[in-house]
């Protein structure tokens, strides 16, 4: 992952989705959940921040 890409957190409704944020290209990109296909999500946003720590640990 480049140094202009990071993670973030992004809240729809009671629902916390991980997020890609790539500043070069002025957006964010939704992490899917390999299990069923479709984003991945959490009903509370301390899951959302701990997937985020996994995943930047997992990247380094």
């Amino acid at each position: 992952m480049s140094a202009k890409t990071e993670y973030g957190i992004k809240q729809v409704g009671e629902r916390y989705f991980p997020v890609i944020v790539d500043k070069e290209a002025g957006g964010h990109y939704e992490i899917n959940n390999p299990m069923t296909g479709t984003s991945l999500s959490y009903n509370n946003p301390k899951a959302a921040e701990d997937y985020i720590e996994r995943a930047k640990k997992a990247g380094s």
